[in-house]
């Protein structure tokens, strides 16, 4: 059966998952400025006690951020060198897009809008659409001054740390990019084939669109 680490640290929170279709282990703790000493415990912590080894992935997912550029190095480097080491081949998810699948399983929307944290006057934007078990997703960076609430349709569900730059309801408040709902989705893309080689495993932490869009 095939086993997937997913990884993501794109904030303060550390979230990490091991699994399969049937049994997921997973840790998820907030730990500020801890992710750096921390990872490599948790992760083998998770596969002893999911009686499994490094040999028996098939495959590595990572949140590739944007967020903390600390926390999204760290972890597209250690899957990276995971990959590396084992012949393994990775799937990546910008972890606003991570959040949309969370608060779409969650809440049961199926528009869902995630913003993150205001940086340096600009926000990162993902609009989801999930439709028939699919998700289909396009992406901004705007300036803050920029940002319409009309541009989006009325049921739109809002979530992500930059709702509070706009005055609009967080519909999913205090969550962050949680590692379960990045191994369902990795599962899902492992089935299909749709995997990247190592050196692929690459960060979001951009500071124009025209990169967002080069790297994705």
């Amino acid at each position: 059966m095939d086993n997937i680490l997913a990884i993501e640290t794109s904030t303060d929170t550390c979230s990490v998952s091991i699994g399969n279709c049937q049994e997921v282990v997973s840790y998820h703790e907030n730990i500020p400025k801890q992710h750096t000493e921390k990872l490599l415990s948790v992760i083998n912590n998770l596969l002893e006690e999911s009686n499994l080894s490094y040999e028996d992935l098939s495959a590595l997912a990572v949140g590739i951020g944007p967020g903390s550029y600390t926390g999204v190095r760290l972890s597209c480097a250690i899957a990276q060198g995971i990959a590396f080491s084992q012949q393994l081949k990775g799937i990546t998810l910008p972890s606003i897009e991570l959040l949309s699948i969370q608060a779409h399983e969650e809440t049961l929307s199926n528009v869902v809008v995630a913003i993150s944290e205001l940086n340096m006057g600009k926000v990162y934007i993902s609009k989801s659409i999930f439709s028939e078990g699919n998700m289909k997703s396009t992406y901004s960076l705007i300036p803050q001054e920029a940002f319409k609430r009309e541009a989006f349709p009325e049921e739109s569900c809002f979530v992500g740390e930059g709702c509070s730059s706009f005055n609009i309801t967080n519909q999913l408040p205090d969550a962050h990019p949680r590692a379960t709902y990045l191994l369902k989705f990795a599962l899902k893309k492992l089935d299909q084939g749709d995997l990247i080689e190592p050196d692929e495993i690459l960060p979001i932490y951009l500071n124009d669109e025209s990169s967002w869009q080069k790297i994705k």
